[in-house]
């Protein structure tokens, strides 16, 4: 739309703002009440989502440029993107898509307006302070940023992303209608798509204050080990949420932030009672772990200890927790395979010999497919054996049981073709 509309779309913003307040009162809980609200209540509050979400997206730069001009345009801005957040919570996921939309785009344009901005923001800076702190004065006032403008709502952000952040394909381990624990039979397409929306935003909003992201997560999971937020749901998004960050913190922030996590995601598991509460947090450390190769690869004492769990979980009986022990066991092996075959310090050999002379006590609980999965894996040990000697014998020592098993059937074939 040309310019010359600014105006018009003004005095429809300050309109609608100045009858808002009558329509949903300040600190609403529209998440709380929308369950009970009427159909044309409810037809209210996904109409006020299109129109605030559309006009946003299209006029949020022309409202910006009024906040010099109007003192309450910074409130009434920020008025509206609470909102938005408001009806982001409420529980109906065709209003909530139309509200992840929006943020998307907001907080992209946001990170994209401060990675070209800081750089010309430096060069000003400097330009102006050749004249020391009188020089400096005399220089243009240097504009609030988008980033510091939309601050407490990219905070807020966070907080939403993390508490209904969607299912990434590699979780096999879900809630039923029923609200028991089961091993999901198919892939949800639509709920993958919204993932990566979210995780995409989620990375953004990450880069934008490393910080807060951190602290934000911390503290819900520490109200998970107190007790305070238990739930499986909970749980399970803020998990999806700390999975999909990898790699957006530097590393000395990250290895720090993991090694915390695990830690009380394994304190859980230990505290906790019931098989199926069990099964959800190892399908939730599973999912994390597998998400930070880096931190693995420069971390041998951990990467050990996480195997190991998963070997442990290679046995547990309960629907699911198998075949995620496996297919984070392939996932990690893919990413850190040259680990396990190197002489690591502390230890007297390499950890792939200590594996294959157990490799049949860790696969004695599994299901076919599963072993083909695990013995994948270990495949991928092998082929990072540099040395062509070391690497023949070891391919040696994982085919010893599978083909051992083969000259049986073969044998048996022999005696008896009907046993085929």
């Amino acid at each position: 739309v040309d310019q010359s509309y600014d105006m018009h779309f003004l005095t429809l913003f300050n309109g609608v703002m100045q009858h808002l307040p009558s329509i949903v009162p300040p600190g609403s809980d529209l998440a709380a009440a929308y369950e009970g609200c009427s159909d044309e209540e409810q037809q209210l509050v996904q109409n006020l989502a299109m129109f605030f979400t559309t006009f946003l997206k299209a006029h949020l730069g022309m409202l910006e440029k009024q906040i010099h001009s109007d003192g309450q345009m910074q409130s009434k801005i920020e008025a509206t993107l609470n909102l938005v957040v408001n009806i982001s919570y409420v529980s109906d996921n065709e209003l909530f898509k139309t509200c992840l939309d929006y943020w998307n785009a907001f907080v992209c344009e946001i990170f994209s307006s401060e990675c070209s901005v800081e750089p010309f923001v430096r060069l000003t800076e400097g330009a102006f302070a050749f004249g020391g702190s009188n020089g400096a004065a005399a220089g243009l006032q240097k504009p609030m940023s988008k980033k510091q403008l939309h601050s407490g709502i990219l905070s807020k952000l966070r907080l939403l992303m993390i508490c209904k952040m969607a299912k990434p394909e590699e979780i096999i381990i879900v809630e039923d209608e029923n609200g028991n624990i089961v091993r999901e039979t198919m892939k949800d397409n639509a709920v993958l798509v919204q993932y990566r929306i979210m995780r995409e935003t989620l990375v953004y909003l990450s880069h934008l204050d490393h910080n807060d992201t951190e602290n934000q997560m911390l503290e819900k999971l520490a109200l998970q080990l107190n007790g305070k937020e238990w739930a499986w749901g909970r749980l399970n998004t803020l998990c999806w949420a700390i999975g999909s960050i990898s790699m957006t913190m530097a590393e000395e922030q990250e290895n720090r932030f993991l090694v915390t996590v695990i830690r009380d995601l394994l304190n859980l598991c230990e505290i906790t009672r019931g098989k199926d509460n069990k099964a959800v947090i190892a399908s939730n450390i599973m999912y994390v772990v597998g998400q930070y190769p880096r931190f693995l690869r420069q971390h041998w004492k951990f990467l050990k200890t996480v195997v190991n769990k998963l070997f442990e979980f290679m046995h547990e009986q309960f629907e699911g927790v198998q075949d995620m022990a496996c297919d984070t066991f392939l996932k990690i092996c893919l990413k850190c395979r040259r680990r396990f075959v190197m002489l690591q310090i502390g230890e007297s050999e390499p950890f792939i010999c200590d594996l294959l002379r157990n490799i049949h006590t860790h696969t004695s609980d599994l299901q076919p497919h599963q072993v083909n999965v695990f013995y994948e894996a270990v495949g991928l040990m092998v082929s990072a054996e540099l040395d062509g000697t070391r690497s023949e014998e070891y391919l040696k020592q994982l085919m010893t049981y599978p083909n051992g098993e083969w000259q049986k059937i073969i044998s048996q074939a022999h005696q008896n073709p009907l046993s085929l």
